[in-house]
């Protein structure tokens, strides 16, 4: 199997917008120290333990441990929130299982998954190779089984696929059943519309009420023309005999 260039380790925990949003980036394997730089399944049950708001992961891994993957994928089944899943790069090997957990599971554009055998290093006698050959077996059977019931895909295809280390586009993840749809465009800034739509609308508003006022004091003021047109005062009779008017 070709070596696949490690994702750096991210891991963000928060609470926002009614939502539990959790980042999962790098390496899956089993933490050792609180400063190790991987994902596993403690990390995630230490996060959302608790947890009754929806649920979303942000996934970025080329995987790992195959036993920490099937932990965190059989933990995340079982949550009673709704969990959505989202890779924003590569889920492969170990980290498809955290996919195949999720209640719902969206593939951003230009992003890719893939599936194969497992693997491990073996030395020794030839039982020990055999062990080691029988417990390889028994995981490949595990894992097409998660998959299977993720996809509905036969036992065949999906041995095929992971014999030939399948890997698949953002599109194919979603047609052969991995994911659950491709995120679009448009739901990237439907945020900006909604902004965009409350300013039009509070513009529109003071508009509105400019107009009001300015009308308003338009009625107030008296126009020059109808001071022309006011008659003029009459004077009194006692002030035109003073000045000898007839």
């Amino acid at each position: 199997m070709p070596k696949i260039k490690n994702v750096p380790f991210e891991f963000t925990n928060e609470s926002k917008d009614g939502k539990h949003i959790l980042t999962l980036s790098g390496t899956i394997r089993q933490r050792y120290w609180d400063d190790d730089k991987s994902i596993d399944a403690e990390l995630v049950s230490d996060s959302l333990d608790g947890v009754t708001d929806d649920i979303v992961i942000y996934l970025n891994s080329t995987g790992g441990d195959v036993f920490q993957g099937i932990e965190i994928y059989n933990y995340l089944k079982n949550h009673s929130s709704h969990i959505t899943v989202e890779v924003t790069g590569t889920a492969a090997s170990a980290a498809t299982f955290v996919v195949a957990g999720a209640d719902e599971a969206i593939m951003n554009t230009g992003t890719s998954f893939m599936i194969h055998e497992a693997s491990s290093f073996a030395w020794g006698n030839k039982a020990d190779l055999k062990k080691t050959l029988n417990a390889l077996e028994t995981i490949d059977d595990s894992i097409i089984a998660i998959y299977t019931e993720k996809t509905g895909q036969s036992n065949e295809q999906l041995n095929d696929w992971m014999e030939e280390e399948k890997w698949f586009t953002a599109e194919e993840t979603v047609k052969y059943g991995f994911a659950n749809k491709v995120k679009e465009k448009s739901e990237n800034i439907t945020d900006q519309i909604d902004i965009a739509a409350m300013i039009n609308q509070s513009v529109a508003q003071a508009m509105v009420q400019y107009s009001a006022k300015a009308t308003s004091k338009k009625d107030s003021v008296k126009k020059p023309n109808e001071s022309k047109n006011e008659k003029p005062k009459q004077k009194s009779l006692l002030n035109k005999l003073r000045k000898g008017e007839q």
